[in-house]
């Protein structure tokens, strides 16, 4: 799904799987629980300012917009994406809503000033890295945030993997999704390899922990 010369329809498709999933297996609910008690670190009669980076196709910060606008807080959204496909997604997911912003940009190069957001959020995208480039990605999510960072991933086991790959193969035909369900666990990292990567970063103290159904959750709380 990171190939620029992806099919758009089997990406369209797979897309709409990884919310399925996301929806019903504790992706936004784990977003959700790590970042409300961060949002409401602010006045609330102050608005929120929100990056999110490798968006996708965006359902991760559309729930947070109608979860924090439910709890009667304002917030502008800021999602950036390498890939110009996901991000059209993305806009059709959320069309209608002006405080959710989607711009192209290469989360490893990030133009974007210290201290320029309050929270800065990344899901289901650390794993894509090599762990060089996801100790820079912590890094550039500490430098930019005011109040706190949460990364929302996965996390790496043999039962995560048998039960990606088990689930894959019941739901869908599409190859793209078969595929990276399986890889992506595979690629994930562990606690004890995020714990030694925000050390070596250099953004401790930082609570660490893993979710239900193979999630790993980092939370940096300024």
């Amino acid at each position: 799904m990171d190939r620029p010369d992806a099919d758009r329809k089997i990406l369209s498709d797979d897309l709409g799987n990884l919310r399925t999933i996301n929806r019903y297996f504790g992706g936004l609910s784990a977003l959700r629980k790590a970042v409300i008690p961060l949002a409401l670190k602010k006045k609330p009669e102050d608005s929120l300012s929100i990056l999110d980076l490798a968006t996708g196709s965006g359902d991760q910060p559309r729930s947070l917009y109608d979860e924090l606008h439910r709890l009667g807080r304002r917030v502008h959204i800021t999602a950036v994406d390498k890939n110009e496909i996901m991000l059209e997604e993305a806009r059709k997911l959320s069309a209608g809503k002006r405080d959710i912003v989607f711009k192209q940009g290469d989360v490893l190069n990030l133009q974007i000033g210290e201290r320029s957001f309050d929270i800065v959020t990344c899901s289901l995208a650390l794993h894509h890295f090599s762990r060089e480039n996801g100790i820079k990605l912590l890094r550039e999510m500490d430098r930019i945030c005011r109040i706190g960072f949460v990364v929302n991933d996965l996390a790496r086991s043999v039962v995560g993997v048998a039960a990606a790959w088990i689930y894959s193969r019941l739901s869908t035909r599409n190859p793209m999704t078969r595929y990276d369900s399986v890889i992506s666990v595979r690629r994930a990292f562990t606690q004890n390899e995020l714990i030694s990567m925000s050390h070596e970063a250099g953004v401790i103290p930082v609570r660490i922990y893993t979710a239900p159904l193979f999630r790993l959750i980092a939370v940096k709380e300024k």
